[in-house]
């Protein structure tokens, strides 16, 4: 039986407006990409090769490249060389770093941990720390710094481990995400860092934030992918970063086009709401200093 299109009916149909592209929106989007090679370095504790990679900054108005964060500081590539340490060191800001590569140790008064790829650190304000490189090879992590605000921060180092931990149900189609620190270890109520991992020849479901909605997404080595804002594709190498512009409007998602390999994306998010509680996750034990 041969059937026929009404296309006097198929115009009534409702269909989903398209969003609209960024010379439509107004927005410059590579104000809110970032590279630690676009970045001067500079020596942070003392031994440390420091990069930015985005910055605090109003990322609902002109203004510099990568100057876009709302609720954090810095966004640094961290590099520490072979055999140095940094001095026992107090910090005032809360920190957070994922460890690239690398092997060596991270040291309290009373403690120490073992620092290796996959390993994500949370330093509270006032904690007294220093980083050991054991190694020839260097360390190589990322680095977040803010100030607390709105919450009782955590007086002690957490320490996890990302291959010890469950990944989540897939969301936005392909995101499978390992939950690292979340509010129940002194982050904001609204705030979470994860890993999230896209199997190949996959893509995220492109959705956009609303104002005061910061996510940032950090591509972890070693493959290249792609990054989607808006209307434009930007290549997006290990270390890149951008945040989802907050505007109700611009689209963002992230590409793995490899056939064999899956690839994985540092998630920094801080919502508009309370993050759902999370099942306990398992911390590396603090040992001894002898």
């Amino acid at each position: 039986m041969e059937s026929k299109v009404s296309f006097e009916n198929a115009a009534e149909l409702e269909v989903p407006n398209p969003p609209p592209s960024n010379q439509v929106v107004g927005i410059n989007i590579n104000r809110f990409v970032g590279n630690p090679l676009s970045s001067p370095v500079r020596i942070t504790q003392d031994v440390i090769f420091t990069r930015s990679i985005l910055s605090r900054g109003d990322p609902y108005h002109p203004g510099d490249t990568g100057a876009v964060l709302e609720y954090h500081d810095d966004l640094s590539l961290g590099t520490i060389i072979g055999y140095r340490r940094t001095p026992l060191v107090q910090l005032s800001e809360g920190q957070f770093w994922y460890v690239e590569s690398g092997r060596g140790r991270l040291e309290s008064s009373e403690f120490y941990w073992d620092l290796h790829e996959g390993v994500g650190v949370l330093v509270a304000p006032n904690a007294r720390y220093r980083i050991i490189n054991t190694a020839d090879d260097p360390i190589q992590m990322l680095m977040l710094t803010w100030t607390p605000e709105g919450v009782t921060a955590r007086a002690d180092i957490l320490v996890r481990d990302v291959n010890s931990l469950s990944l989540a149900e897939g969301e936005h189609w392909n995101y499978f995400g390992v939950s690292l620190f979340g509010p129940e270890d002194g982050l904001h109520p609204n705030e979470q860092f994860a890993v999230v991992y896209m199997p190949p020849m996959t893509i995220a479901e492109p959705h956009a934030h609303t104002p005061h909605f910061a996510e940032v997404w950090v591509k972890l080595p070693p493959h290249d992918s792609y990054l989607m804002l808006g209307s434009e594709v930007r290549e997006m190498p290990p270390n890149t970063a951008f945040l989802a512009p907050p505007n109700s409007q611009t689209v963002h998602s992230v590409i793995n086009l490899m056939k064999h390999a899956t690839q994985a994306w540092l998630y920094i998010g801080h919502s508009v709401s309370r993050q759902a509680p999370h099942p306990e996750r398992l911390s590396v034990d603090p040992k001894p200093l002898k």
